[in-house]
């Protein structure tokens, strides 16, 4: 199991929220797709016991730092609620390296361009920074580190008028969704 993966995937998505919302001491949930899950744990798809064994070992994993998480499931997707002690434990314990909160702060500017974004991308790259005119109509254009090992995550951005807007996706979680 790569339960690692997966707590550094919740810890990604409470800095961001972190990020974007201020620091706040109390629960936050996220949601998955069941694929991605199957993706980042590199477990059989299909298998409802491989599945909830795997969350089961995974609250256990992630227990000391992030606290009694609350795994839930509905339909295809799950729900992890991080308690506020998991939340405090990010806070206090996990930095950032900048990017993120570069990204972020840049790309909710008014009148950001491409150019801008690139910027950012490019002040906290080791190699080379990937720039892909989008085919799909909800996104103009996706962003990533050739390295993954400074962020692995692809920035899928749309830009309306004055504005951008972002999602970012695991490079196999956007495969899996064809994007």
């Amino acid at each position: 199991m790569q339960y690692r993966a997966l707590e550094q995937m919740l810890i990604n998505s409470i800095k961001e929220v972190q990020i974007k919302l201020g620091y706040e001491k109390e629960p936050i949930r996220f949601y998955y797709p069941e694929r991605a899950l199957v993706n980042i744990l590199k477990i059989h798809e299909g298998s409802p016991q491989e599945t909830r064994a795997a969350m089961e070992g995974f609250k256990e994993y992630v227990k000391e730092r992030l606290g009694d998480i609350r795994i839930t499931k509905s339909q295809e997707r799950f729900c992890f609620e991080i308690p506020q002690e998991g939340i405090e434990y990010v806070y206090h314990h996990k930095k950032d390296n900048g990017f993120l909160k570069e990204f972020i702060e840049t790309v909710e500017k008014p009148n950001t361009t491409l150019e801008d974004i690139l910027k950012v991308f490019h002040k906290f790259a080791d190699g080379k920074v990937i720039c892909i005119k989008s085919q799909e109509e909800d996104f103009d254009y996706i962003i990533f580190f050739e390295d993954s090992s400074m962020d692995n995550y692809r920035y899928y951005i749309k830009f309306h008028g004055n504005h951008a807007t972002y999602h970012r996706f695991l490079s196999e979680d956007a495969a899996d969704m064809g994007i």
